[in-house]
């Protein structure tokens, strides 16, 4: 019974913002040459020294200012595929005291428009390929042509590339007027149980720490072993949390170089490796699936890599050890949320129980409650799973009452069912208590895909939840619907169901679970929908589909 302490020794933050604590100098940055790489263009090679970051980031921080007339409290929005540059953007709006929201490059016209109109964001950065549907929106929010700026170097039909923001005064850290507790560096948006994405409140001081606090637990863990000159591939979404923290702040804090690929391809992910002697690569577990499985990774060396980071779900056993045949890097899992700033809980660099999501990071504790009563449970014992420490969100943006529903005192509800095992003294999810269907590292809310199966004619009523397949370990999305009366439940219905989420909403919300036919929702007395019936159902529905197999 009781708090749940890290094992690790506490780390001292520093009161600073991520701009200063990014650029000033640290133990790695006085150790490395200025002119070594950081980030690197997997595709053409493109490349950008430290150097070279600092300087275009100094002076395009000031042109945010000077030419755009951005001021402290003012939001910019960004969505694009990974960028070999993205590192020097982000880093430029840091430095002109504006707070970023990171979003989907694939999102909706719709999705576009929630995010920008709820975070209130007064100008953007993207790529060419989405000028059609982005102009549209920044039409309807107002903002304006001159506002519009453009990854890469290069000007489109009238759109500035950000390149053009670059002038001769430079923002050197350290920055001043910042309060690192209170001011939001990121506002990333998560997926809610009750429909659409929330934007989750990140301060300066919640990037700060997950810095320090993952270094800390890596030089703890490798005390014993020999130093090594890493390169990390980069393909993980950088709008994401996990690649914003690991694969853009980290990395450079490190000056660790990184090779960017705009999304994972499997051929280019094994060619990379080969040709940069690639030693770290952050996966999900439908990549590991993949890595296991696909006949081209045999034909490329993948021995320089030395190890495995994997979350966004859980890994079983049997993909871990299909994954360990064709690469025999050490595999280490971890868990975080958008609203813990990524890795709170993490295996060691040694290794940890297969699966299992390690031991908590320094700095931070836990509790696991009981679902029903709330009171503290012990080792050994299933329960909500509670977070506090200096990565935790600030809170939603505009959303007293999701603030309300999250927040037990100081505790952050995480939704995720959690036992500490005593045996192995590391922490593993077991179920989770909200509602979200995790496919392929994406959050996609039932809550939402309903709503707009609700809006169709044929439809009376309907429930979407999560069906596992282990084949690419990750879940799918499944709509189980009521039709209204004198409408034949046929595939003709499915499919038209299925072609209707496609065309309105972006990919990851896809039901690629396919679509099923119920008399009746199964609901409580108040109305709510029952998703735990309901996956119970499926498993029925697909343990019969195996047993005719």
């Amino acid at each position: 019974m009781g708090v749940f302490k890290s094992t690790y020794p506490a780390i001292p933050l520093p009161d600073v913002d991520v701009y200063t604590f990014l650029l000033a100098n640290n133990e790695f940055n006085t150790q490395y040459p200025h002119d070594r790489k950081v980030v690197i263009d997997g595709p053409t090679g493109r490349s950008l020294t430290y150097d070279q970051v600092r300087n275009l980031s100094t002076r395009m921080a000031a042109g945010w200012q000077d030419k755009v007339g951005l001021k402290k409290g003012d939001i910019v929005a960004s969505f694009a595929p990974n960028q070999y540059d993205h590192i020097m953007v982000y880093l430029s709006l840091l430095g002109a005291n504006v707070t970023v929201t990171p979003g989907n490059p694939s999102y909706t016209e719709a999705e576009f428009l929630h995010q920008i109109s709820n975070s209130g964001a007064k100008a953007l950065v993207t790529v060419p390929a989405l000028l059609p549907i982005l102009t549209k929106v920044c039409a309807k929010v107002g903002i304006p042509k001159d506002r519009i700026f453009l990854y890469g170097e290069k000007d489109v039909d009238g759109y500035k590339s950000v390149y053009s923001l670059v002038g001769d005064r430079q923002i050197l850290p350290p920055l001043t007027g910042i309060n690192s507790n209170e001011d939001v560096a990121f506002i990333c948006y998560s997926s809610g149980t009750t429909g659409l994405a929330k934007g989750v409140q990140l301060t300066h001081r919640n990037f700060v720490s997950q810095t320090l606090l993952m270094n800390g637990m890596e030089e703890e863990s490798e005390k014993e072993e020999e130093k090594v000159d890493d390169v990390v591939l980069g393909f993980l979404p950088f709008f994401h949390i996990f690649g914003l923290t690991v694969l853009c702040f980290n990395t450079f804090y490190k000056m660790t170089p990184v090779v960017v690929i705009p999304r994972f391809e499997i051929q280019m992910f094994c060619e990379l490796i080969e040709k940069y002697k690639i030693t770290l690569v952050s996966i999900v577990p439908p990549v590991a699936v993949a890595l296991a499985k696909h006949p081209i990774v045999s034909k490329y060396d993948l021995t320089s890599v030395r190890l495995l980071g994997c979350g966004a779900a859980p890994l079983g056993k049997e993909h871990i050890d299909a994954l360990a045949l064709r690469m025999p890097a050490l595999l280490k899992q971890g868990y975080g949320m958008t609203e813990t700033t990524s890795g709170v809980i993490t295996q060691k660099n040694t290794g940890g129980a297969p699966g299992s999501i390690g031991v908590l990071c320094p700095n931070h504790e836990c509790i696991i409650v009981d679902v029903v009563t709330r009171k503290e449970l012990g080792p050994d014992q299933e329960g909500e799973l509670l977070m506090r420490g200096p990565s935790i969100m600030k809170g939603y943006l505009k959303n007293d009452k999701a603030n309300a529903e999250t927040f037990q005192g100081d505790w952050m509800c995480t939704g995720d069912i959690a036992v500490f095992d005593s045996k192995s003294q590391e922490f593993f999810i077991v179920d989770r208590l909200k509602e979200l269907i995790k496919f392929k590292g994406f959050q996609v809310a039932p809550a939402e895909v309903e709503a707009l199966l609700m809006g169709m004619t044929e439809v009376a009523d309907c429930g979407v939840v999560g069906v596992y397949d282990s084949a690419q370990a990750t879940e799918l999305p499944r709509a189980y619907v009521v039709p209204q009366a004198g409408v034949e439940p046929d595939n003709v219905l499915a499919k038209k169901i299925i072609d209707y989420v496609a065309k309105n909403l972006t990919n990851y919300k896809q039901l690629r679970g396919g679509v099923r036919f119920l008399d009746a929702i199964p609901k409580n007395a108040s109305g709510k929908i029952m998703r735990r019936q309901i996956r119970e159902i499926a498993k029925k529905e697909d343990a019969q589909v195996k047993a005719k197999l």
